[in-house]
């Protein structure tokens, strides 16, 4: 029996919908997928044994020169941070970790006779905003969740720094060492 003009209309109307419906469901699921994916993209790695890999990813930028190539093996409590920079925010990266006394007044020394500029303590912006020439330094990333600013028995070396006047983006690169602690950090920004 021929299908009249109404049926087929219908017929058709069913077959939009359903095509419609799995275009709508695809693109739900992409956008979902996206949101996911760059929710990821912008969270730290912190593993210690993505560290080579993200060394090689910053090599480039020559910011990474002074960080050791491998995590050394007498190192304890080693801990690492590490995000990309993104769009207009800025990226990091921090490699704490203990090491023996006497190793660690080396670096110590070394650091001193390196540094551009020093602080004990404090934040990134500390000597910004107590100096005229103050250079930028580093967030504590490798601290504990919720520490905004180094003890002072930390000391900030700032081997480089440089901004752009109005340091809306700009790069600082150092060390922080607590010889109270035997620890050292390495850190890299760049925004």
């Amino acid at each position: 029996m021929p299908q009249t003009f109404g049926q087929k209309m219908k017929r058709a109307l069913k077959w939009i919908g359903r095509i419609l419906g799995a275009l709508v469901l695809v693109a739900v699921l992409g956008f979902a997928w996206m949101v996911y994916s760059f929710n990821k993209a912008l969270e730290p790695i912190e593993s210690v044994s993505k560290y080579e890999e993200v060394l090689a990813d910053w090599k480039a930028s020559g910011l990474i020169d002074h960080f050791p190539s491998s995590v050394p093996a007498n190192a304890r409590n080693v801990k690492f941070s590490s995000c990309p920079s993104f769009l207009q925010g800025g990226g990091h990266v921090q490699l704490r970790m203990e090491l023996p006394a006497e190793e660690l007044k080396v670096l110590y020394n070394h650091a001193t006779e390196s540094a551009k500029q020093h602080q004990d303590g404090g934040n990134s912006v500390t000597l910004i905003n107590e100096r005229d020439d103050g250079l930028w330094s580093t967030h504590p990333h490798t601290l504990a969740k919720g520490t905004y600013k180094f003890p002072s028995d930390y000391r900030i070396f700032i081997l480089d720094a440089a901004g752009s006047g109005d340091w809306n983006h700009g790069k600082s690169m150092g060390m922080v060492v607590s010889l109270q602690r035997n620890e050292v950090l390495y850190y890299t920004e760049d925004w």
